[in-house]
């Protein structure tokens, strides 16, 4: 295949649209755009960035976001919130683009509480919903938004008086019974034909505002296959999709949620081998998928990266060989990183080094190509390494007193080996 399809991911800034990002980044079928209505994370992230789009909710929002899928020939979208899957599943019939997951009953059903709950209310893993909080016959029971996500906005009300106040306060509350055990996510995979390729579920450890920091991976139980199935047969998928459940009072599994789009910590599958997103794509390719999990694999452990924006401009990286291109006779694998996104950008790459000994002998032992480097500089006077700087340049080194003298005379960026995953993509 010559054309890579073009993927678009909307909104770009939050978890799961950076686990796309990294699921989709390095594949020969795939360019990868992110888009943002709000300046987030996601510039960050994205090399193929456009920020500054209208909120769906503001008029211009139609014709700004029509004009961009024409204008960078978009092929596919992944929509990483609930009300945006919603509003452009309404849309797809006149936007010429793929939605991943977009059919319209079903990501209506998906964000509303009330109407999943409707929907599968024969089922007996479903929930028990109460009219009112004078309806509830056993407390405490949960009060939570029609709309919501997660856990946002959700509280547990221990009586008539507890709840008849959150039920007055919570826009389109809904009230359900309180489900005291155990919670589970379970991410899935429907192809164009309807079949369910995966089901794989996951514990929800050590969770910060909504996120999975930590996840188990689950054997395949049962019953919660069984449900998988009942979803999947009950409403129109066509990509990945997640269900969340938990147990009831008598260890049964009952439903919380389910969503049409990728979840952040789907991750969690891709780190078992069950790249989900890349799936959609060769799904959208028509090409039959099929899953090819490594069962060794059985937990995942996340935490917040931190990156940094540099206004600077330059087009050289001085970067010192001891103690920051090679510790202890190894390469350091972050400065290697940024040595080759660097080259990647058309950087100008030049060592500069007081190593006492032979600098190629070094690099050889530990395994680094001298032509990494556009140029090498091998100090063996004394002389300060700020007479080699030029002023378009930024300089890596981890002794304090080279860096504090390089940024005194020559007025540039300097860092320390530690600093430099702030700026890797």
């Amino acid at each position: 295949m010559n054309k890579k399809v073009k993927v678009l991911v909307f909104p770009c800034g939050a978890e799961n649209a950076t686990e796309i990002y990294q699921a989709l980044r390095y594949s020969i079928h795939v360019e990868i755009f992110g888009a943002s209505s709000m300046d987030d994370h996601g510039r960050y992230t994205f090399e193929n960035y456009v920020g500054g789009l209208p909120n769906i909710k503001e008029p211009g929002f139609q014709a700004e976001f029509d004009a961009l899928i024409t204008r960078l020939k978009i092929d596919m979208v992944f929509a990483t919130h609930d009300s945006v899957m919603e509003y452009l599943s309404e849309k797809t019939q006149i936007m010429d683009f793929f939605l991943v997951n977009g059919a319209p009953e079903t990501t209506a059903v998906a964000r509303k509480k009330s109407a999943t709950y409707q929907m599968f209310a024969a089922r007996d893993w479903s929930p028990k919903v109460f009219p009112n909080p004078d309806a509830v016959d056993v407390w405490p029971a949960v009060i939570k938004p029609d709309c919501g996500q997660g856990g946002q906005g959700v509280q547990v009300v221990h009586d008539l008086a507890e709840a008849s106040m959150a039920f007055a306060k919570i826009a389109s509350p809904v009230l359900m019974e309180y489900l005291p055990g155990d919670e589970v996510t379970v991410d899935c995979f429907t192809d164009r034909k309807g079949r369910l390729v995966w089901i794989g579920a996951r514990t929800r450890e050590r969770v910060r505002a909504g996120i999975s920091m930590r996840s188990s991976l689950l054997p395949l139980d049962a019953r919660i296959e069984g449900i998988a199935r009942d979803i999947n047969a009950t409403l129109k998928f066509r990509g990945p999709w997640f269900f969340q459940l938990k147990q009831d009072r008598g260890g049964c599994w009952k439903l919380l949620e389910f969503s049409c789009r990728v979840a952040g910590t789907m991750v969690a599958q891709r780190a078992k081998g069950v790249n989900l997103p890349l799936m959609a794509v060769h799904d959208y390719l028509e090409r039959d998928v099929k899953a090819l999990a490594n069962r060794w694999v059985e937990m995942v452990d996340r935490r917040i990266v931190t990156k940094a924006e540099m206004e600077f401009r330059y087009e050289t990286v001085f970067v010192d060989l001891d103690e920051t291109l090679v510790i202890d006779g190894f390469a350091v694998p972050t400065v290697l990183a940024f040595i080759y996104q660097s080259i990647a950008a058309r950087k100008k790459l030049v060592l500069i080094t007081r190593h006492a000994k032979n600098v190629a002998e070094t690099l050889s032992r530990a395994r680094i190509s001298l032509n990494l480097f556009d140029e090498i500089i091998h100090i063996t006077d004394g002389s300060s390494k700020a007479l080699y700087v030029v002023p378009d340049a930024i300089f890596i080194d981890n002794h304090f007193p080279e860096r504090y003298e390089v940024m005194e005379k020559c007025n540039v960026p300097v860092f320390d080996v530690d600093a430099i995953e702030f700026f890797l993509r």
